[in-house]
């Protein structure tokens, strides 16, 4: 059986993450880094395996190291930003999303997981200016996602509140 190139077990690993199999990805992406250590995409894709297997230290480690490699790659700041999200500290999200939306303005995903952060804040103007970026970017995608946005976005205009919002 003939060995598979770099590419067909990147590929093969993506696809498993895709499908959930976080573990087996890890091995594969662990594999490949271990040949090739100069992709940031690599590292970044091997640190969203690790956070959904809660490995949240390691998978910051291996965004940082995609960061080192490419500082204008937008994806691992963004994915730090989950992990701090995840883990309830809000303030280091919402500068890691930030610095994702410098690189990448118009990425629904970081948008929405901002507006997320930013609502568990309880700062409803700054949720809201990014749900409604959220909404904005996401063409055709996201469609069940973009109609629970639209409720939260109804749900913050309805709500009496300070207009004052923390400017990016």
């Amino acid at each position: 059986m003939e060995k598979q190139g770099f590419e067909e077990r990147f590929e093969e690993a993506n696809l498993l993450l895709r499908y959930n199999a976080f573990e087996e990805a890890c091995k594969i992406f662990n594999e490949l880094i271990n040949e090739n250590l100069n992709l940031p995409e690599l590292h970044n894709n091997y640190g969203l395996a690790l956070f959904y297997i809660n490995k949240f230290e390691e998978a910051i480690d291996e965004f940082k190291k995609a960061i080192e490699l490419n500082s204008t790659f937008s994806l691992p700041y963004a994915n730090i930003g989950l992990v701090y999200l995840n883990q309830e500290e809000y303030e280091q999200a919402v500068e890691f999303f930030l610095k994702a939306l410098q690189l990448d303005p118009e990425n629904p995903e970081t948008h929405y997981n901002l507006a997320v952060t930013y609502y568990r804040m309880d700062k409803k103007p700054d949720a809201l200016r990014h749900y409604e970026s959220f909404i904005k970017y996401s063409g055709d995608d996201y469609q069940k996602l973009k109609e629970s946005v639209q409720k939260i976005i109804l749900q913050i205009k309805e709500t009496p509140q300070t207009v004052e919002s923390d400017q990016e």
